[in-house]
């Protein structure tokens, strides 16, 4: 069967062995994908950088390495509309994907989002605000509005209209593009889009089995005296900033904070 939703792979022209690893587990999973060559935060020109994210925004300093892995995304995004295709899948070159997911990926009519975040980022369980279902997939699992923040760019699906809103942001993003997507506390785009989330979880990244090419550019020097507490301030509004609205769908009965975490069957 053909691919309904075509899939991209960013990876970097100098870590073929990352792109050897994720071809060889997604042939095991029956995916077809395109790979995009990735910003690369050792050699990006500063107006590369500085034309899709600014050295700064309300979390503090970005690194190179955020800011490269940002443009990177806007280059899979801009592959995907070329496409012609209604929906997309993006991942990143060191995910894992369940063992249904190609399922998923001959149809589109169970998609109820412009926005649908497949991984469960980092170890084990994570607590996060769900809404009401408002679908599943062909496999069975839940699709739940994402209400919380939840980090992580391995692996999310996105429509035309998404793709083409969230190109309209180079130059303005102020957050890694994982915050920008699904980050509503501090990103306008992810208010804007509305995730929602796959529950369990169809994805994890397994950065602990490859040595990571963000982590010694990734993230900006820590500042220091008032500018670090005053950092620490600005985060800790962030945090708290859409509390009442949360609260409010969860005495309500519109939400409710669930464990999520990945499994490969459903």
């Amino acid at each position: 069967m053909d691919q309904a939703i075509p899939a991209y792979v960013i990876n970097l022209a100098r870590r073929p062995d990352r792109l050897e690893r994720i071809a060889e587990h997604l042939s095991s999973r029956n995916i077809h994908f395109e790979t995009v060559i990735a910003c690369d935060a050792t050699e990006a020109a500063p107006e590369i950088l500085d034309a899709v994210i600014p050295e700064g925004g309300p979390l503090g300093a970005l690194g190179q390495g955020d800011r490269a892995c940002t443009v990177s995304h806007t280059y899979a995004w801009k592959a995907f509309l070329r496409s012609g295709a209604g929906y997309g899948l993006i991942l990143e070159d060191d995910v894992w994907l369940s063992e249904d997911v190609s399922e998923c990926l001959g149809r589109t009519d169970w998609i109820p989002s412009d926005l649908i975040k497949l991984e469960k980022f980092g170890d084990g369980a994570s607590k996060l605000l769900l809404g009401a279902e408002v679908g599943r997939t062909p496999t069975g699992r839940s699709i739940r509005p994402l209400l919380s923040r939840h980090a992580g760019g391995g692996a999310y699906i996105l429509s035309r209209e998404a793709a083409e809103e969230a190109l309209k942001w180079r130059g303005s993003f102020q957050v890694p593009v994982d915050h920008a997507l699904f980050n509503a506390n501090v990103s306008p785009l992810a208010r804007r889009l509305r995730p929602a989330m796959v529950v369990p979880a169809m994805a994890t990244q397994r950065q602990w089995a490859y040595n990571s090419d963000i982590a010694k550019h990734g993230k900006a020097a820590r500042p220091k005296g008032l500018a670090l507490k005053w950092r620490k301030l600005k985060r800790a509004w962030f945090e708290v900033n859409r509390a009442p609205q949360q609260a409010l769908v969860l005495a309500t009965g519109r939400a409710r904070v669930e464990a999520v975490e990945f499994l490969e069957r459903p």
